[in-house]
């Protein structure tokens, strides 16, 4: 009995280490053709190169614009087709890599560390703080520059007009230009759907997401349209069998494939650095919020609750939290 246990263990293992290996091998596949992908479109584009000096290139006359809307429209399906499946490949890819999965492991345990703490609720307020203090750090590193405070600025200019600045006496041309440059300045976008959300997000009221039949439905009618209307154009096209090939042929062959090859490589270097870059970075800027939210926390605990009984004591003037004032227009 052992020994059968053993044996399937060992299989369970060898299986395991086959697909780790495989998964692994894929990997390296994919980055050493995106780290070669400058070296393949070179070439290509120094044998196109050679097949443009060696061929008598003219530029195709009216009367044949009739005829080269159905090439056209050919080149342009292909060229678009291969960017769109190049581009989920490399999407694929990058959705596998260490990059990403470490970047998603960072942003999930944040965010269930601020689910668990029950915390998700005090998000409104911080992204209320954040707003105020972005805004009032960009106003400062203009007012800065000419030696105004904050203090000073929000007690004389805050929300006055350009013509109102334009006519103070008192202030020089560089003041003048730093005020209304601040005034101008409005308060950035942020709130908790912003930092939290992810794939789905949590402001959809669908526990369950879309049911996988109507999702069938969707992609079965999509599918059909496309499919018809290029069915429909494709049956209008009558193409010949060239029995003899020239060299002109094939220059010709040669420059259409160039687009179609290198929509090909952009395709996939475009899907992958999506994953890898931009979604990576986006991620990593939400859990940098997020870890800046549970500082926020912990610096302004939430009051204690008082007994109804217990006499309230008198609030005392909190320090002002800088606002975005509107320009006011000069009457």
């Amino acid at each position: 009995m052992e020994r059968i246990e053993t044996q399937k263990s060992s299989r369970a293992e060898a299986f395991e280490q086959a697909v780790v290996s495989e998964h692994n091998q894929k990997k390296k596949v994919a980055k050493s053709l995106l780290n070669n992908a400058g070296i393949f479109v070179g070439v290509f584009l120094i044998f196109a190169v050679i097949v443009i000096v060696t061929t008598d290139i003219k530029i195709t006359s009216f009367e044949q614009i009739a005829a080269l809307g159905l090439d056209f429209f050919l080149l342009l399906f292909c060229s678009y087709s291969m960017y769109v499946n190049a581009s989920d490949s490399g999407m694929r890819h990058g959705l596998q890599s260490d990059l990403y999965l470490d970047s998603l492991d960072r942003f999930s345990t944040k965010k269930k560390t601020i689910i668990d703490a029950q915390r998700q609720t005090r998000l409104h307020e911080f992204c209320r703080y954040y707003i105020d203090d972005e805004l009032k750090n960009a106003r400062m590193s203009v007012l800065a520059v000419v030696g105004f405070s904050y203090k000073e600025y929000r007690k004389k200019w805050l929300g006055l007009d350009e013509e109102t600045i334009e006519n103070d006496p008192k202030l020089s041309k560089v003041q003048k230009a730093a005020l209304i440059k601040a005034n101008a300045i409005k308060p950035v976008k942020l709130t908790p759907e912003m930092i939290m959300k992810r794939g789905r997000g949590s402001s959809r009221r669908a526990p369950l997401g879309t049911k996988p039949e109507t999702k069938k439905s969707i992609n079965f009618g999509v599918k059909f349209g496309s499919t018809f209307l290029i069915s429909l154009v494709m049956s209008i096209i009558v193409l010949d069998i060239v029995v003899e090939p020239t060299w002109v042929i094939f220059a010709s062959c040669m420059l259409k494939l160039l687009a179609v090859v290198m929509n090909g490589f952009t395709g996939y270097k475009f899907g992958y650095e999506n994953i890898v870059f931009d979604t990576v970075n986006y991620m990593d800027d939400q859990t940098d919020l997020m870890n800046q939210a549970m500082q926020y926390f912990d610096a302004h605990p939430e009051p204690e609750e008082e007994d109804d009984e217990d006499e309230e004591a008198p609030e005392q003037a909190a320090d002002p939290v800088p606002e975005y004032v509107p320009i006011q227009k000069a009457t």
